[in-house]
């Protein structure tokens, strides 16, 4: 009995040890996004007042987000980051494909070149293409942009894809040849409906990716399409930083890669794993 109630006594306290270290964990990661919504619906009046509750909740901050261009910033965001993916997945999927059924000399290491560039800094690249764009009159414009983040997206798209085609027996594909189908229709019409899946992980982690980058953008914006990213950089009101205006514009931002985020978060799952996980 003794050892009954020993035993029951380190396991309750186990268990409470565990539960402290997860709520501190979760805490960690939610109260910052808890003081960017909290602030963004505070007046100037009460900004640094008891950081936990708001007395007087107001959206003078979204209004003059609205004027400080915020919206305007977020279509550029939506824009670049809808093309950038676009063009990704585009060229992705052809080069998934051919890696993962036809023999092609030396695909190893064409494979290891592919993700060794996404693992280069950027920093490194912006000066030839900054002077590369000047000259081609790419600057600042939506093309661009959607080409530059369309090759940053490649690599892991690449990989992504062809990881969730290798998935899909060969046979099936074979099978589609003695029917007398085209290798196009195979891939678009057989093969590709049964990786939406993994198309909708790349998609996402390719979102993301452009969503949150930052070097290229300031460097290669202009201002009829700067994104989200570099107008946080540059706010500065007359009487110092409004960090209402400043949070409402995070909450702006941070919103469509959130509810991106949840709505494929199964397909992530999956493609955290680069298809290895069979279902």
């Amino acid at each position: 009995m003794k050892n009954y109630r020993r035993d029951t006594l380190i396991y309750r306290l186990k268990r409470f040890l565990k539960m402290s270290v997860l709520i501190a964990i979760i805490a960690v990661y939610i109260m910052p996004i808890y003081g960017m919504f909290n602030l963004a619906f505070r007046s100037r009046a009460e900004m640094f007042a008891n950081f936990f509750l708001i007395t007087q909740p107001t959206l003078e901050n979204f209004v003059e987000a609205y004027q400080y261009g915020a919206y305007s910033a977020i279509v550029n965001s939506i824009v670049i980051t809808a093309g950038g993916v676009g063009l990704a997945l585009g060229l992705s999927i052809l080069a998934a494909y051919a890696f993962s059924r036809f023999n092609i000399k030396g695909k190893n290491l064409l494979m290891f070149y592919i993700l060794s560039t996404r693992m280069m800094p950027p920093i490194t690249l912006i000066i030839p293409i900054f002077i590369m764009y000047y000259t081609l009159g790419l600057k600042g414009t939506y093309v661009g942009l959607i080409l530059v983040y369309g090759m940053m997206a490649l690599p892991l798209s690449v990989w992504m894809t062809k990881s969730f085609i290798d998935d899909i027996p060969k046979d099936i594909d074979d099978a589609a040849v003695l029917d007398g189908h085209s290798t196009m229709y195979i891939l678009f019409k057989i093969v590709l409906p049964m990786v939406v899946p993994g198309i909708a992980a790349s998609a996402a982690f390719a979102a993301i990716t452009i969503w949150n980058e930052f070097l290229f953008a300031l460097l290669l914006s202009g201002i009829d399409t700067k994104p989200t990213s570099v107008l946080l950089s540059s706010i500065r009101g007359e009487r110092g930083f409004n960090w209402g205006r400043v949070a409402a514009i995070e909450v702006i931002y941070i919103l469509p890669i959130i509810i991106l985020v949840f709505w494929l978060q199964k397909h992530m799952l999956r493609g955290l794993t680069f298809g290895t996980v069979r279902r």
